[in-house]
C-alpha cells in the first residue's frame, strides 16, 4: 500500500474510532478495577486544547494524579468539580521540569481552601522535598492570612517523600512502583550524559489484578520494557521533530534527544505487549492522531490510542475508551464538600 493509501487507512481507522467515542461519552459498560482521565495531554508549549500532562487515577477509593501540569486543577474542576478537587489527595511526580509540577501549588490550596482536610501525599524523585519546602515558603503569607479571617489549618499539610526505585505505596490493594527512566541532559553527538544531578522515573500502578505504566518524560528505555511487560495500559509521551529551518524550529528540536519520537515508541510498545498503547505528552501539541498512528505503524502493529484532554481510558475485562463526563458551572455553596 503506498503512502496516500496508508494515510487514508489509519484516517478511517481513526475517524470510526472518534464515532465509538462520541457514541459511549460518559458511560461505562463494565465494572472497573482502574480508571484513568487524561486531565492534560500537552507539554511545555501552551495549548488552548492539549493542557500539561497530568493524569487522574480512581482505583477503588484511592485517587491520585500522575504529574500536575499546566491547567490540572481546571481540567480537575471540569471533570468532578469540587468533590473531585477536594477528595484527591495524592499526587506522583515523575520528574522535576516545571510542565509537570506547576499546578501543585494551586491543586494543594484550592483542594484545602474548598474543602480538602487531609494531608496531601506527594511523592517524587530527589529533589521533590526540596522543591515543596520551596512552595510552602512562598505560600506562607497566604495561608497565614486565610486562617486569620476563618479558613481551618488542617489540610494545609504535605506529606512529601523523595522516593528510591521500588515499592512506594502498598496500601489497600493498590500497589505503586517507581523506575527509572531515560530524561537526564546528554551530549547528543555522543550520547554522553552531561554533567547533572536528579533522576527522572516512571510508574507502575496495579489494583485488582490490572495495571498501568506512565513512562514518564523518557528517551528509549529498557527498564521501561522490563517493568511495563504486558501491562494493561502502557502510556507513553512522544515527540514529533519541528519542520524548517528557522531558529524557533532548532530550538524546539533540541528535546529530541531526551525524548521518543513515535518510531522509537512503537519499538517500545512491540517489546512490552501492552492490551492497549497509549500517546500522552504530545509534542508539539498540534501533532495530529493521525500523524501519530501513521509514524508508529512500522514499529508496533497492536492496540494504539492517542489521548486527548479528558478522555477517559476505563481498565476491566475489557479496555473501554470514552470521554469523562463533564461538570457543568458548580457553585461553592451547593457542592456539599464541607461534611
Amino acid at each position: 500500500m503506498n503512502k496516500s493509501g496508508l494515510a487514508a487507512f489509519f484516517a478511517c481507522t481513526l475517524l470510526i474510532h472518534h464515532v465509538a467515542l462520541a457514541a459511549t461519552e460518559g458511560t461505562v459498560t463494565q465494572e472497573a478495577a482502574l480508571k484513568l482521565t487524561f486531565l492534560g495531554t500537552g507539554a511545555p508549549r501552551p495549548s488552548t486544547k492539549r493542557y500539561g500532562p497530568s493524569i487522574l487515577v480512581e482505583a477503588g477509593e484511592h485517587l491520585l494524579v500522575v504529574d500536575a501540569g499546566p491547567g490540572m486543577r481546571e481540567r480537575m474542576f471540569v471533570a468532578g468539580g469540587f468533590d473531585l478537587l477536594t477528595r484527591v489527595d495524592h499526587v506522583l511526580v515523575t520528574h522535576l521540569h516545571f510542565d509537570h509540577v506547576i499546578s501543585i501549588p494551586g491543586f494543594w490550596l484550592g483542594g484545602w481552601l474548598y474543602g480538602r482536610r487531609v494531608p496531601l501525599r506527594i511523592q517524587g524523585p530527589v529533589g521533590t522535598e526540596a522543591m515543596i519546602a520551596n512552595f510552602r515558603s512562598a505560600y506562607e503569607w497566604d495561608i497565614a492570612y486565610r486562617e486569620l479571617v476563618g479558613v481551618p489549618l488542617e489540610g494545609t499539610e504535605i506529606q512529601v517523600e523523595d522516593v528510591k526505585p521500588g515499592v512506594i505505596f502498598d496500601e489497600g490493594g493498590l500497589s505503586i512502583t517507581a523506575f527509572d527512566v531515560e530524561h537526564m541532559p546528554i551530549d547528543p553527538s555522543t550520547g554522553e550524559y552531561l554533567d547533572f544531578d536528579g533522576q527522572t522515573f516512571g510508574y507502575r500502578i496495579d489494583y485488582m489484578g490490572r495495571s498501568v505504566v506512565f513512562s514518564g518524560d523518557t528517551r528509549p528505555s529498557d527498564n521501561l520494557v522490563k517493568h511495563a511487560q504486558e501491562v494493561d495500559v502502557l502510556i507513553h509521551e512522544v515527540q514529533v521533530p519541528s519542520p524548517g529551518s528557522s531558529k524557533e524550529a532548532a530550538l524546539a528540536n533540541v528535546s529530541l534527544s531526551v525524548h521518543s519520537t513515535p518510531e522509537q515508541a512503537g519499538v517500545i510498545f512491540a517489546r512490552s505487549k501492552p492490551r492497549m498503547a497509549v500517546y500522552s505528552h504530545i509534542i508539539p501539541p498540534e501533532t495530529t492522531a493521525e500523524d501519530l498512528v501513521i509514524a508508529t505503524r512500522p514499529t508496533y502493529d497492536g492496540p494504539l490510542t492517542v489521548a486527548h484532554d479528558l478522555m477517559m481510558i476505563v481498565v476491566g475485562e475489557d479496555i473501554e475508551i470514552t470521554e469523562r463526563a463533564r461538570m457543568g458551572d458548580q457553585r461553592f455553596e451547593e457542592s456539599r464538600v464541607l461534611k
